[in-house]
């Protein structure tokens, strides 16, 4: 007797991971600790500036990048980003060892979060697993880089369960670039039309994943607007389900980029 196939076999399932796999903790933590950390340094290099000006000029600089990437999936550099901001406090960039001290406090500010898996979206990762779906990470880094997302995964326990993980640190491109999900499809040797990417960012996870010709469930726990006939969830408890009954729908069901406009 022939055995049937599990229903998410042949297809790749993509996870964004800020805000879809896990949450993004105490931010106000983080950046605190960050400005704090900043001045500490630049103190000991003989700069002083009033931690209220520090502040806004190391969340401006973020902001700028994160606008950057979002909108044109440029990869920004962590350095660079260190660099605008000594910039900005026109710190000579060349002291010696200043600039590693900083790219170490900004890489690292993230982990003072302390981000948790979101409830339930670890049985998901086991239920696409077992029905068969190859479950791939594919996430934006912006000051945190790809060493540290992978020691956080790894404390969290996530790390093991992917079949493959891309950051856009590796890849030198950010979602929404379509070359990222054709990263995702080349290296699970898998046509776009059969990877389903989910994710909570509507710019970056749905719109990116469709015009590049993927498919795109959007993890909306807040019930926000979102886009025409583009399949959300608010609890993960719903997304296996939603899944099967997507991958083993006719392809005329299944939601495109042609879709996405209508």
């Amino acid at each position: 007797m022939t055995r049937a196939a599990l229903p998410l076999s042949g297809w790749t399932i993509s996870f964004d991971l800020w805000g879809t796999l896990i949450t993004h903790g105490d931010r106000q933590a983080a950046s605190a600790w960050r400005v704090t950390e900043f001045g500490r340094v630049l103190d000991a290099y003989g700069h002083h500036p009033a931690p209220e000006v520090l502040s806004q000029i190391v969340r401006s600089t973020r902001d700028e990048a994160a606008h950057q990437q979002q909108t044109t999936g440029a990869q920004p550099h962590v350095r660079a980003q260190v660099g605008a901001v000594l910039d900005e406090l026109a710190v000579d960039r060349g002291a010696a060892g200043l600039m590693d001290l900083l790219v170490a406090v900004h890489t690292h500010a993230v982990l003072r979060a302390c981000p948790q898996p979101v409830p339930g979206m670890i049985a998901v990762l086991d239920e696409v697993k077992s029905a068969g779906g190859r479950l791939v990470l594919t996430s934006n880094t912006l000051a945190t880089p790809p060493d540290v997302h992978r020691l956080l995964l790894a404390d969290l326990g996530l790390l093991g369960l992917f079949d493959d993980v891309l950051f856009s640190g590796d890849l030198g491109v950010a979602k929404p670039h379509p070359d990222v999900f054709a990263a995702v499809a080349e290296r699970a040797h898998s046509p776009l039309g059969r990877i389903v990417h989910v994710g909570d960012d509507p710019l970056t996870d749905v719109d990116g994943a469709l015009s590049a010709g993927c498919h795109a469930l959007h993890y909306n726990p807040h019930r926000a607007r979102t886009r025409p006939c583009v399949p959300d969830f608010a609890d993960p408890a719903e997304l296996s389900a939603l899944l099967i009954c997507l991958c083993g729908a006719p392809d005329s069901k299944l939601i495109s980029r042609s879709d996405s406009h209508d």
